[in-house]
Order: structure tokens, then C-alpha cells, then sequence
């Protein structure tokens, strides 16, 4: 399968199981807190958000490993894969081993992070069970990242989202006719062996010449130092998104990260939705820059990118910002609505970060690790510093506000390491490119003005009609505004002659 059918497999697919995957998470969302409690799901987020802080003893080896399998892939190097995939499979064994041991040694300290809910044995039951979900995937996801390297993720995302479907009806059922949260965790770990499994022998089935063998020093000497680089990364990307609910649960409240997760439930659904529809190029990105002949389209990619994420951006966050608040409300109450500056601030993170995304692509499609490195351990000293001060000046609003300011930095660093070493020669470029996206967000304002003051005149009582007729409004007005502003530019005209063109399917040209 060539690159763009199999880019466009992979979103094709991606998205269609985050949707899934969305609806879901609402409807168990719903079940848990009617049948459940807030307290129980500020605890859960709590703790997953501890696990994530742990997980950071994978280091960042799977990406140093997708980046280290570009070239092989390519080459069609199968020996090497092979090592390489032994590598990630020895590490990946003893990771989870570290992460288990690490889980029990945080059970004495979660006294410490928890306020507000009274502390049982239930509740260091709850963590390790959680824990357990969290380790089961270093001993058996392994094979994950091959698919991934190999632009065949759209399997693995297949197997997932049956998995899911199944799996979320169990316990929904368990949840209402139980209200017990740990066969809930019960089922959710068995998700994840039963899904990893079947990707397993997939894989089996698919890479036939994959075989175990001992660690190849060479190759993992040369992997290890691009890790050395990653982890930093690694720390960045947990402060960034999960010490959040750690601040907030121990400087505010743990039931107000139950209120907070209600909305980072959709806004983070909507960031894997992205992901979903976009990971499909950061493989195709990762080979273009590994072939020197290719290398003279990779600044074009990079605009046209650019802008695709800006219309994604648009599409889905305008409407997303309107009518968010409705949406709580309909789904678990007016109770658990929080301020708009919380939902602006929301927004303006994901907007960012989405965004950016086409940066964070380009420095690790060209295994840049050493220079992003400095730029995260400062992000992250500048995040958590902010978070913590922040929660004391202007309570909640100011933890989530830190997370956006953090993302401002990420942007600007990001885009300068690749200005420097991408396109060395122009420099001059990096300014252009600024004023773009000073204009691309100036027109995000405007269109969610307009949509804001046109969204104010439906009058219905009926939620569903107001909900869709609110949202097809945001789009045509994103649309219209969209052809006035950019019907003449050099990225709509990138845009539709990449969508029109029927040539090669091998070049990511533009």
C-alpha cells in the first residue's frame, strides 16, 4: 500500500474509533457520576494522572524507536527491524517491571495528594488496580510501534475500537446494576490485554521474519542517545498535560478535578480525534526527511501543514467553545458548569497545540531530540512554577491559564529550532511565518465573534435542535469568512491544487 492510500486509511479509520471512542467515554462519563459520584471521578483522574507521572520511566524509547525505523522500513532492512523491535521489547519488559514497583511505593504518599475524600483500603485498591491497566501495555504493546513506524496503524486502531465497543457495554452494565468500581477496573484491564494480544499476534502473522535474539548493543547505543534527548521531552509533555489534576487535588480541591475533567473529557477527545486524523503523516513526514531527494518539498509540506491543522483547528474548537456550556448542562447538569474563562483558556491551550502540532512534527520527523530537550525542561519548570502560583492567586482558572501560557512558549521555541536547522536557509522565513499565524488567529477571534452573536439569536427550548442548528451555524460562517480571507492566498491555493492532484502517490508534494 503506498504512502497516501495508506495515510488516508489510517485518518479514515483513526477518526471514525475516536468518535466512537467519544461517544462512549460520554455515556460512561455520564453513568459513573449518576451511579458513582464526582468524588469517585475526581479520585480516578487524580490517580491516572499520577500513573502518567510514573510512566515517564519509559523514558521517550518509543519515539527514539518509530524514528530509528524510518530508514529500516524504508530500506526494507529486515534484520535490522527485527533488532530494533527486539530492543523495544526487552526495554519495554523491564520498564514495566520499574513501574510496578514504583505504584506500591507511592501507596504511602497518597494521603498527601488526595484532600477532601476520606482514605480507605478501597482507595489504594483502586490505585493499583489502575496501575496494573497502566503496566499491562509496557509488557505487551510493544509490536504497536511497528505498526505505527510502518504506516499501518489503522490495525491496531480497528482491533481497539471492537475492543472498546464491547468492553464499555460491559461496564456500563456493571456500574448500573453493581455501582462496584473495581470490577470496572477489573474489565478495563481485561481491555487491554485481550486488544494487545490480538495486535501481538497480528503482528506475528504480518512480520513473519520477526523473531526474539539478543539485545544488539550497537543499535541500542544509538537509540539510547536519542532517548537521552527525548525524556526530556517526556517531562515536559506529563507536566504539561497531567500535573494539572495533581495541583488542583491538592492545593484546591479533588472534587473540583471531577468538575474539570467533565470538560477536558471533550477537549481532550478532541485533541486524540486530531491525532487520529493527523498521525497518518508524522510516519510520511519522518521518511520524506529521511530521503535527501525529497528534501526540497519539505518546506512547502510544512506551510501547506500548517494550515490544514488551522482549518482543523477551527472547525472543531469555534463550535466546541459555543457550545460547550450547553452540553454540560444537558449531559450531567447546571451544577457542574464552570466559568467561561476557564473555557476560553481550555480553548486557547488545544488551539495551540494544534497548531504546533506541524513543529513538534517536523523536529521529531528530523530527529531533532537534543535541541527540543532544553526547550522542555524549561516549558516544564515554567509550567509546574506557574501552576502551583497561580492556583493561589486565581484558584482553578489560574492552573488551567498556566497550561495555555506554557503552550505560548512551546510554540515560539519549537518554531525556532526548526527555522534553524529545517530550513537553514530561510531565515528570513521565520518571520513570514509569524505573520501568518498572528493572521490565522485574528481570524479565529472573528469567526467566533460572529458565531457567538449569531448563536445568541436561536431562541429553542429543544437542546438536540439548538445543539446541531448552533453547530452547522458556526461552520457556515467559518466557511464564509474563510473564502473571504482566504480564497486568494498561497495556502488555500497549496490546498486545493494537493487535493485536485492525481500524480504521484509516493511524494508528499505540493
Amino acid at each position: 500500500m503506498n504512502r497516501k492510500k495508506a495515510a488516508i486509511k489510517n485518518s479514515g479509520i483513526g477518526g471514525i474509533s475516536q468518535l466512537i471512542s467519544l461517544v462512549f467515554q460520554i455515556v460512561n462519563r455520564t453513568i459513573f457520576i449518576q451511579y458513582l459520584g464526582v468524588e469517585l471521578l475526581g479520585l480516578s483522574s487524580t490517580f491516572i494522572s499520577l500513573l502518567s507521572a510514573l510512566s515517564l520511566a519509559e523514558l521517550g524509547f518509543q519515539t527514539a524507536i518509530v524514528y530509528s525505523l524510518y530508514k529500516p522500513l524504508n530500506e526494507n532492512n529486515r534484520s535490522r527491524v527485527n533488532k530494533i523491535v527486539n530492543i523495544f521489547k526487552i526495554v519495554y519488559r523491564w520498564i514495566g517491571f520499574i513501574f510496578i514497583f514504583a505504584s506500591i511505593g507511592c501507596l504511602p504518599f497518597l494521603k498527601y495528594i488526595i484532600s477532601d475524600i476520606h482514605i480507605t483500603s478501597s482507595v489504594y485498591i483502586y490505585f493499583m488496580l489502575l496501575a496494573i491497566n497502566s503496566a499491562c501495555t509496557y509488557f505487551l504493546a510493544y509490536k504497536r510501534t511497528l505498526l505505527y513506524a510502518d504506516q499501518r496503524d489503522y490495525i491496531s486502531k480497528l482491533i481497539d475500537v471492537i475492543f472498546n465497543i464491547l468492553f464499555s457495554i460491559a461496564r456500563i452494565t456493571v456500574v448500573v446494576l453493581y455501582q462496584d468500581y473495581i470490577i470496572y477496573l477489573g474489565l478495563q484491564i481485561a481491555q487491554t490485554i485481550f486488544s494487545n494480544l490480538l495486535v501481538h499476534f497480528y503482528c506475528n502473522k504480518m512480520y513473519p521474519y520477526l523473531h526474539a535474539e539478543k539485545l544488539d548493543r550497537e543499535i541500542f547505543s544509538k537509540v539510547w542517545g536519542d532517548v537521552k534527548n527525548v525524556f526530556a521531552s517526556k517531562v515536559a509533555g506529563y507536566v504539561y498535560s497531567s500535573t494539572d489534576s495533581l495541583v488542583i487535588s491538592a492545593f484546591i480541591s479533588t472534587v473540583s478535578v471531577g468538575f474539570l475533567v467533565n470538560y477536558t473529557i471533550i477537549t481532550s477527545n478532541i485533541k486524540t480525534l486530531t491525532q487520529s486524523l493527523l498521525a497518518p503523516i508524522t510516519p510520511i513526514i519522518g521518511r520524506m526527511l529521511a530521503n535527501s531527494d525529497e528534501h526540497n518539498d519539505k518546506q512547502k509540506v510544512f506551510y501547506l501543514y500548517t494550515h490544514i491543522r488551522f482549518i482543523l483547528a477551527s472547525v472543531l474548537l469555534i463550535p466546541t467553545t459555543i457550545l460547550i456550556r450547553d452540553v454540560i448542562i444537558a449531559w450531567v447538569g447546571e451544577g457542574y458548569v464552570l466559568s467561561n474563562v476557564v473555557v476560553l483558556f481550555l480553548i486557547a491551550d488545544l488551539y495551540i497545540h494544534l497548531v504546533q502540532g506541524v513543529c513538534i512534527d517536523y523536529i521529531y520527523g528530523n530527529g531533532l531530540f537534543k535541541y527540543d530537550k532544553y526547550i522542555a525542561i524549561i516549558g516544564a519548570v515554567m509550567k509546574i512554577s506557574l501552576s502551583i502560583s497561580m492556583a493561589f492567586i486565581w484558584g482553578l482558572e489560574g492552573v488551567v491559564l498556566s497550561t495555555a501560557i506554557t503552550q505560548v512558549f512551546y510554540w515560539i521555541s519549537r518554531s525556532i529550532i526548526v527555522f534553524k536547522f529545517c530550513f537553514p536557509q530561510q531565515r528570513k522565513d521565520f518571520l513570514v511565518y509569524w505573520g501568518k499565524n498572528i493572521y490565522s488567529i485574528l481570524i479565529f477571534i472573528l469567526i467566533y465573534t460572529v458565531s457567538v452573536v449569531a448563536y445568541s439569536k436561536i431562541e429553542l427550548e429543544n437542546f438536540f435542535v439548538k445543539f446541531i442548528l448552533g453547530g452547522i451555524l458556526c461552520e457556515l460562517i467559518f466557511i464564509f469568512i474563510y473564502f473571504i480571507m482566504y480564497s486568494k492566498s498561497a495556502e488555500h491555493r497549496q490546498l486545493l491544487s494537493f487535493i485536485r492532484k492525481k500524480g504521484s502517490t509516493e511524494k508528499l508534494k505540493v
